[in-house]
């Protein structure tokens, strides 16, 4: 008796972007340590010294963090509500796009992961249709620019950026259905793989996709109850694609 494969039948794969195909974390944190120290120069220079570099910075990433999670993509807004928290408001709103181009200057630097070249090699080699469900960057980020980089971009048939065209950004079920649209296959023949657990994988799955978890460093707490799969590589779904 042969196997069951979960994903038989499956006509199309769509990825995540960042921290999926790219390693978008590691320069996001460098970027914030960048503004950080930047924001903390000008809090000085407008003559407040109530904070130290290094709390500066602790509270600019959990702010981060948190509004990323919640879906506040406008980097804008991470740095007004940061020097809310300590106590200053902002009003210059040049200053703020200020620090959004320097993030994006680091940020939008990101670079593929060793097995994501090759797995789009693959899978398109094997006749899959391919496409990426990705949120936009918000106000002052370009996310298709960003995109447009990637060396195998042209190998996807459909790019969708939630947030942006009137599509609503993932955890919403519309980028998803879009998306299975955009490619002629119905969604139960779809499978979405990312890295993050509610927005990429669980919302895949209530819009009826199936979804794959890419935890790389095996940090996601119960992954079965956001996936139908997980996997530490993308060269792990040579097993069963």
């Amino acid at each position: 008796m042969e196997d069951f494969n979960l994903f038989a039948g499956t006509k199309a794969v769509f990825f995540d972007y960042d921290n999926t195909l790219v390693n978008f974390q590691e320069k996001s944190r460098k970027a914030l340590e960048q503004v950080s120290s930047d924001i903390f120069n000008f809090i000085r220079e407008n003559g407040s010294t109530s904070v130290s570099p290094d709390y500066l910075k602790e509270k600019l990433i959990f702010i981060a963090e948190k509004l990323d999670s919640e879906g506040v993509y406008d980097r804008n807004v991470w740095w007004s509500e940061t020097l809310k928290q300590i106590g200053l408001e902002i009003t210059e709103k040049e200053q703020l796009y200020e620090w959004t181009n320097m993030y994006w200057s680091v940020a939008g630097e990101a670079y593929p992961y060793d097995d994501a070249l090759d797995i789009i090699d693959y899978l398109k080699g094997k006749g899959y249709k391919l496409g990426l469900i990705t949120n936009s960057d918000g106000e002052g980020g370009d996310k298709r620019s960003r995109i447009s980089r990637f060396p195998y971009i042209g190998k996807f048939d459909i790019i969708i950026i939630g947030g942006e065209n009137n599509i609503k950004p993932k955890p919403s079920l519309q980028p998803f259905i879009v998306a299975c649209e955009g490619v002629g296959a119905n969604k139960e023949t779809c499978v979405m793989v990312g890295d993050d657990p509610v927005k990429d994988c669980l919302a895949a799955k209530r819009a009826g996709l199936k979804s794959i978890l890419l935890d790389r460093k095996s940090s996601v707490k119960y992954p079965e109850l956001y996936a139908d799969f997980v996997i530490r590589t993308l060269k792990e779904l040579e097993e069963f694609l």
